[in-house]
């Protein structure tokens, strides 16, 4: 029987392209107490296109379009430019969390909410 390789499979490759990223993502928000940030990616109307979006806790918004994403099975970072002033915003998506600045000293994880 080979049920717990199987299960093994599907846990390593939850993001094998970009499709995979943007449909988990879909209506999920990610939350850090600490700063009160949530972190969204799925379409954002205003700009017609997917993207990223960060609001605080006053409920001001930021998003962040022209997105790369790049996919490593168990993972994926995704990278975009704001709308606004053209500065750069990633993370790295993980089933249940994502970091920002993942490696730097200072590092932020965002749980889903």
């Amino acid at each position: 029987m080979t049920l717990c390789s199987g299960y093994g499979m599907s846990q390593a490759t939850l993001f094998s392209e970009e499709s995979d990223v943007i449909t988990y993502m879909d209506g999920k928000t990610f939350y850090n107490s600490g700063n009160g940030l949530e972190i969204q990616f799925g379409y954002i109307s205003i700009y017609n296109t997917y993207g990223i979006k960060v609001v605080n806790k006053n409920d001001a918004k930021n998003y962040f379009i022209n997105c790369s994403i790049d996919t490593y099975g168990s993972y994926a970072d995704i990278f975009g430019m704001n709308a606004e002033d053209g500065q750069n915003f990633g993370f790295r998506l993980f089933k249940t969390k994502l970091i920002v600045g993942r490696g730097e000293p200072g590092e932020v994880t965002f749980y889903l909410q």
